[in-house]
């Protein structure tokens, strides 16, 4: 059965599963050596103080990868059908998935003749063979201690999509095995007779049901209908598929059966080590106060829009921005673990998560939120309201933002809990350079950053208290960095667009609201229809830009008779920065201009906390962000290779990807311009 090597090239059954391995290991060293020299090329950028490379070698490199990023940031776009529609991935993922399905296609069908109906049964003793040689692979891209991600300096989340494509590659080849022995026993009419009295023919297509389930199940509409479900869901069917796959191959394979459940084992091990020491007072006394056997308690504060802030004081581990970490509090979410993005910086003393409420056990944390806010503020103090929690983490890698010239920062809603730490993390670099605070170790690399640029869209100016507070801490430390060091040319620009536009957002409403007067003697409107464009009329420079964004007749007021959820206009046009100043016109005439910090803090809607008063150096403007103009001016300034991070809905993270692979286009790093590359992070919402 294993040995097919005949004397015209055939090769053996074994040794085309060491082929397979073979590319794969070729594949994860390129990637390897790539992240070394990336790390190597961070190490050399901080020692000379220059974000621009110098020597040959390194401009090469430069040039080599620019051009590779252009290629593999490039969308392939969208495929829609009535309701339905499919996002392609961007060209590099996509090139990654098809290079390993036709490396697993050639090691199927090397030197064998579909057509030749005698070599039915060695194909499909070959297929099964490449199949369950690429089991290991699955295991290995799920594990949240990640060894390929370690390697290439990827977080498990983002080769979580290349899990997914892999186990759908085998479940391409497993079709191919099953249907080649259907084939071969048609000739006969033995296929019944095969599943019906055949115990390795029932295991099989045992396996191949419960893997075509799997692959069906982890679609992304499966995921959002519920994801707890899917987990339990995923973690019982993948035991009944390794089950019925030890069950169905022979002895010799089974090694292949006992490496996934070594991995998956060992990641599990590796996790508990973790959960254990992150938890539990005994690894931590010499530096905490001892009470009790848990380690950590949280907080739990609703804000405005469907928010809540969980903060954990006092954390006993470290963690790097963007970072994130899977949260329990098994009191209010029984048995429930949530990945949230740490909002906060290890210089904060505290941990910090900004939960948005959607379905399942977010919900559950604004609910538990909201009662604890309406408790006595002497429960509060005693600390009645505080929840034991369990923390797994920290998880996320990234290329360290401190390395690059300029950086742009685009978030959307609650994305702002991976860009605000980033940006206070360059800020503190820039005062560690000036000596305004000290050094606390040798790990706090100075920041070459000149320039950064950050951009946060929000659909009402009651988001804004979610980060005005880090925001003015970012303005007053660059203005105490200015004061020591007059001449210093680093600045920041935070610029916040106000709207409620279902486009950016990527959000579906099956009605529309129209505008009306405001409370305030400023317009209310709703959100706005999905199939309704705002359009933008240009007049002359001097003069203000019109934006009519009109609306559907049809009268849907949201409580207290507003249209937008917070007082303001919905703009859903695309706007230039400041210059002509935007004026978005709602239905009835009604006018919303750029707003100042002072108009922002005075028409604020009364809450029971005292308002924050947005600092005057913060931009504030009505409608939607137009990423390409707003990345081209920081490029235009830039002396090194710059950055732009996103974080946010698909329809902001599409925006930002497009308009960074234009630019690049129009740069022309490859024809040696002396322009510099531009290194794009891409980080999504959702599981």
């Amino acid at each position: 059965m294993g040995d097919t090597s005949t004397g015209n090239g055939v090769p053996n059954l074994f040794y085309v599963q060491k082929m397979y391995w073979a590319v794969l290991g070729a594949a994860i060293a390129c990637a390897t050596l790539i992240n070394v020299l990336n790390k190597v090329l961070a190490l050399q950028r901080y020692q000379s103080q220059q974000s621009k490379p110098k020597s040959m070698f390194w401009v090469s490199f430069a040039t080599a990868t620019a051009v590779a990023r252009e290629l593999s940031y490039a969308p392939l776009g969208t495929l829609r059908w009535r309701r339905w529609s499919f996002r392609f991935p961007n060209l590099g993922r996509t090139t990654l998935v098809f290079s390993n399905v036709i490396v697993v296609l050639v090691l199927c069908f090397y030197k064998l003749d579909t057509q030749d109906k005698w070599s039915w049964e060695d194909i499909g003793y070959r297929t099964g063979f490449v199949s369950i040689a690429q089991l290991p692979l699955i295991v290995l891209l799920s594990a949240k201690e990640n060894i390929i991600g370690m390697l290439t300096g990827f977080g498990y989340e983002r080769l979580n999509w290349l899990h997914r494509w892999t186990a759908r590659t085998l479940w391409l080849s497993a079709t191919l095995h099953m249907g080649f022995w259907f084939r071969n026993w048609a000739r006969y009419d033995y296929v019944k007779v095969k599943l019906t009295t055949d115990p390795i023919t029932q295991r099989g297509f045992a396996a191949w049901c419960i893997l075509t389930f799997i692959v069906i199940t982890s679609a992304t509409p499966m995921r959002k209908l519920s994801y707890e479900m899917f987990v339990i869901s995923h973690l019982l069917t993948f035991a009944g598929f390794i089950a019925a796959i030890w069950l169905h191959v022979p002895d010799e394979v089974k090694v292949w059966v006992w490496l996934p459940i070594a991995l998956f084992a060992l990641d599990r091990l590796l996790r508990m080590r973790r959960m254990l020491y992150l938890n539990l007072t005994p690894f931590h006394f010499w530096k905490m106060k001892v009470n009790g056997l848990w380690a950590n308690s949280a907080s739990f504060t609703a804000l405005p829009d469907g928010v809540t802030r969980v903060s954990i004081d006092k954390p006993v581990f470290m963690w790097k921005p963007g970072q994130h970490v899977f949260l329990s509090c098994h009191s209010v979410l029984p048995l429930q673990s949530h990945p949230f993005t740490i909002a906060s910086l290890p210089s904060d003393g505290k941990l910090e998560f900004f939960v948005k409420a959607h379905q399942g056990g977010t919900k559950e944390f604004l609910h538990h939120a909201t009662k604890s806010d309406a408790l006595p503020l002497a429960n509060q103090n005693s600390g009645s309201t505080m929840r034991k929690v369990g923390i797994e983490g920290p998880y996320g890698r990234m290329r360290n933002l401190r390395q690059f010239d300029s950086v742009v920062f685009f978030a959307g809603s609650t994305g702002a809990t991976f860009t605000v730490p980033h940006l206070r993390y360059i800020v503190q670099s820039w005062l560690l350079d000036k000596d305004v605070i000290p050094r606390h170790s040798l790990t706090d690399e100075i920041a070459l950053t000149r320039r950064i640029r950050f951009v946060w869209v929000v659909k009402s100016r009651n988001q804004l208290d979610w980060f005005i507070t880090q925001l003015h801490q970012v303005i007053d430390n660059t203005a105490m960095g200015r004061t020591k060091h007059p001449k210093d040319d680093r600045q920041v620009d935070i610029s916040v667009y106000i709207t409620c536009d279902e486009a950016l957002y990527a959000e579906k409403s099956t009605s529309t609201r129209s505008c009306k007067s405001g409370a305030h003697g400023e317009p209310k409107q709703a959100k706005s229809g999905l199939g309704e464009k705002g359009t933008m009329e240009k007049r002359d420079p001097e003069k203000v830009v019109e934006v009519n964004c009109l609306q559907s007749s049809e009268h849907n007021h949201s409580e207290g008779g507003g249209c937008g959820p917070d007082g303001s206009c919905c703009c859903r046009a695309t706007i230039e920065d400041e210059p002509n100043r935007p004026v978005c016109t709602c239905a009835h005439g009604s006018k919303a201009t750029t707003t100042s910090s002072a108009t922002l803090a005075s028409e604020a809607e009364p809450s029971n906390r005292p308002a924050v008063t947005p600092n005057p150096a913060m931009k504030f403007l009505f409608g939607r962000p137009q990423p390409r103009s707003i990345i081209r001016k920081v490029l235009e300034e830039a002396e090194g290779e710059s950055a732009v991070v996103v974080c946010g809905p698909q329809g902001l993270q599409d925006d930002v990807r497009a308009s960074v692979v234009a630019l690049s286009d129009e740069r022309a790093v490859h024809k040696g311009t002396g322009a510099q590359g531009i290194y794009l992070h891409v980080e999504g919402f959702g599981y």
